[in-house]
């Protein structure tokens, strides 16, 4: 017989080995029901786990199978975008159990050279519901799952894996050991939007719209559109965006004949001006329009030309130096050229201080245009570059200016331009003033103007935040100022210059008769715009400044010079105060063979399967006038027009425009010329360039099939 002592000890041994399995046993199955299983792949692993310990019937449980790629490679998202794979699930499940699509989170833009594609640079856990019917009898949930996924790097291996597992049917029990897994998993998925939306497709744009308050989305500072469906978008095209009242719209340029956009779902990430992201999945309804492309007034602008930011900077420096070579700057560097055949006469810091006011007075008057432009745009108006141009008060102000700056070089009276008189040295301050001064009227001339280049830059620029759109034209006005900037610190030049004599008062006087022209022209420009009566205002304005200014030169005394000033102040008041003045039209009138342009003019032709010729002009548009003289409205270009059955759209920008301003954006542009040609009925554009020569127009012509 077993000693007391000896049974006790076996008893609590006994109750000891008990504990030891409820304690150390039980979690280790715990643990073997939330793990899968992993596979090893060449260039990635991936593991398959299960949220939940115990599975019940009638229930819904995820499991989840996370992907970590060998650092430097990646996998994909389920439009992969351009290139790749996304992964693909062959399941084997008991009947009564089914699994439903994978959740994927937020992807990345992964650019690939000319191509973008979409995926995950690091980990990343799928998410997996398995349904189980509440008719489930069985102990137990057999899982047997065939995975194929893609991981690249430069090139592209594909990996493969099986998973068999059982999960235990009982008392719905949750994994404790997973659940640090599944929570990361789910912050890593897009919210459900909570907005309606709409996918609006085109022939080669497609637009999202989110019906959402700009008060629910602050700060926001870019909105991009991961679509989940084909043929919505280009994916390595610069997608753009707007926030108005009417909502958050996101436009998309699309392949033309490529493939059919098959759904309107995705997901949006929204940038913030602290940094911050917030992806939104939207499920957007699709709508397949019947015209070419949306209006887009008030709205953004839709992708047609996109450039890289290093780009629209050199193209901006170089096109502010191209347009010293544009017609309608000539009259200004007439004057910036008399202040440099005196040159000799002033110190090299004299020239280099001139040269940098000169450069200033050109940067301080783009600024200005521009912050006025970002402003008034903000207020939902379609304008553009050169919208000065399209104000009669401001053309009006420009006549007067030009008036007496050309009076002041005929020597009528002394306004400072960088010369305090013929066969004197220039004083440094007053040097600077005058250089100062040209640069105002080199960058209020030059506006209207588009010289190569600068189109593109300037079209980008005005779809991109303010800090980039000051910085593109601080370089465009850098590039206006530069040959000039770059003489003055030219000591040759300052040599070869002629000594100053009584002969410089005589160039002087000459070159008044180019500010006399652009009075002209600008003059003719006030008339179409704003009519007779308001250019007799302005005449007579322009002759009460004139006679102001002769009062404050020949009367000293306090009564003279008041005088002077209300003169002076009646004449601009005159000029910016016309009642008289018609208002400016919104539409141009056909004339002859040439119709004007219009979203339902250019539609009639197109679906007629016309060949079609639009250009863009503007009566203050010099380059565009100089374009119609000399390769336009030629004998050769409207016999090859004639030949070839060409159909002409003009659109006139002298006065506002909202439908050219948009089509403008479109393309891209923010100002004219604009030269489109459209090939038998097709919605694509051929664009030509700013400066058209007749060879130009029969090669574009010429290449058409």
């Amino acid at each position: 017989m077993e000693r007391p002592v000896a049974v006790l000890g076996r008893a609590l041994a006994s109750a000891l080995f008990a504990l030891f399995v409820a304690f150390f046993m039980a979690p280790a199955r715990e643990a073997a029901a939330m793990e899968l299983g992993t596979v090893e792949g060449s260039h990635s692993s991936a593991t398959l786990v299960s949220e939940y310990a115990v599975a019940a019937p009638g229930e819904i449980i995820w499991l989840g199978l996370e992907m970590r790629p060998r650092e430097g490679w990646h996998s994909y998202w389920k439009n992969y975008g351009d290139s790749g794979a996304a992964p693909i699930f062959y399941w084997t499940l008991p009947e009564g159990v089914t699994a439903g699509e994978p959740l994927y989170p937020v992807p990345h833009r992964m650019p690939i050279g000319p191509l973008m594609n979409y995926g995950y640079e690091a980990p990343n856990t799928l998410l997996i519901p398995l349904t189980i019917e509440s008719s489930y009898t069985g102990n137990s949930i057999p899982v047997s799952v065939d995975i194929e996924w893609l991981v690249c790097e430069i090139e592209c291996v594909p990996q493969d894996g099986t998973w068999a597992s059982e999960i235990p049917v009982g008392t719905l029990a949750v994994s404790e050991e997973a659940a640090g897994l599944f929570v990361a998993a789910r912050r890593a998925l897009p919210e459900l939007a909570i907005w309606n939306a709409s996918l609006e497709i085109y022939d080669a744009q497609s637009r999202l719209k989110i019906y959402v308050d700009e008060s629910e989305i602050p700060g926001l500072t870019e909105a991009y559109f991961f679509p989940e469906g084909e043929g919505v978008t280009e994916y390595a095209a610069e997608q753009q965006w707007a926030l108005t009242e009417e909502g958050l719209f996101v436009d998309m340029k699309r392949t033309v004949g490529g493939l059919e956009a098959t759904g309107g779902n995705g997901v949006v990430l929204l940038t913030f001006e602290d940094g911050s992201n917030r992806a939104v999945e939207v499920e957007a309804s699709m709508v397949q329009q019947a015209v070419a492309s949306p209006a887009t007034g008030g709205t953004s602008p839709l992708v047609q030309a996109s450039l890289p930011l290093w780009q629209a900077i050199v193209f901006a420096l170089l096109g502010g130096m191209v347009l010293n070579l544009m017609p309608c700057v000539f009259p200004v560097l007439s004057l910036k050229a008399f202040s440099f055949i005196s040159a000799n006469a002033k110190s090299a810091s004299e020239r280099q201080q001139e040269g940098w006011a000169y450069t200033a007075g050109i940067w301080v008057s783009f600024m200005v245009i521009v912050a006025v432009l970002l402003l008034i745009k903000s207020g939902g108006a379609a304008i553009g570059w050169g919208f000065q141009l399209q104000e009669p008060a401001f053309v009006g102000s420009l006549v007067l200016l030009m008036v007496l700056v050309a009076l002041s070089l005929s020597g009528m009276f002394n306004i400072t331009i960088g010369a305090e008189g013929a066969g004197q040295e220039l004083a440094a301050e007053s040097g600077n003033k005058g250089a100062f001064f040209q640069g105002v009227l080199a960058a209020l001339v030059a506006t209207p103007c588009t010289a190569p280049l600068m189109a593109p830059a300037i079209g980008f620029a005005l779809t991109q935040p303010a800090p980039v759109v000051f910085l593109i034209f601080s370089l465009l006005a850098f590039g206006l100022a530069l040959p000039f900037l770059a003489l003055s610190y030219s000591p040759a030049l300052a040599r070869m210059m002629p000594r100053p004599g009584a002969w410089m008062e005589t160039l002087k006087q000459a070159l008044a008769f180019p500010m006399y022209l652009t009075a002209a022209w600008l003059l003719y420009v006030f008339n179409l715009q704003a009519g007779a009566t308001a250019t007799l205002a302005l005449l007579v304005g322009v002759i009460a400044a004139i006679f102001g200014v002769w009062l404050w030169q020949s009367f000293k005394g306090q009564i003279g010079r008041a005088a002077a000033i209300l003169f002076f102040l009646g004449a601009l008041g005159s000029i910016i105060y016309q009642p008289f003045a018609q208002q400016p039209g919104t539409e141009t009138q056909s004339t002859g063979d040439i119709q004007a342009y219009s979203e339902e003019n250019l539609a009639a032709l197109l679906a007629d399967d016309e060949t079609v010729f639009a250009y863009f002009t503007a009566e203050w548009c010099i380059t565009c006038k100089v374009n119609e003289q000399v390769a336009l409205f030629t004998d050769e270009t409207q016999a090859l027009f004639a030949d070839r059955g060409i159909r002409m759209l003009k659109g006139d920008w002298t006065n506002r425009n909202a439908e050219i301003a948009n089509l403008l954006a479109d393309y891209g542009r923010a100002g004219v010329p604009l030269y489109l040609l459209f090939a038998n009925g097709s919605s694509e554009a051929v664009i030509l360039p700013e400066i058209l020569t007749p060879g130009i127009i029969a090669d574009a012509v010429n290449a058409i099939e």
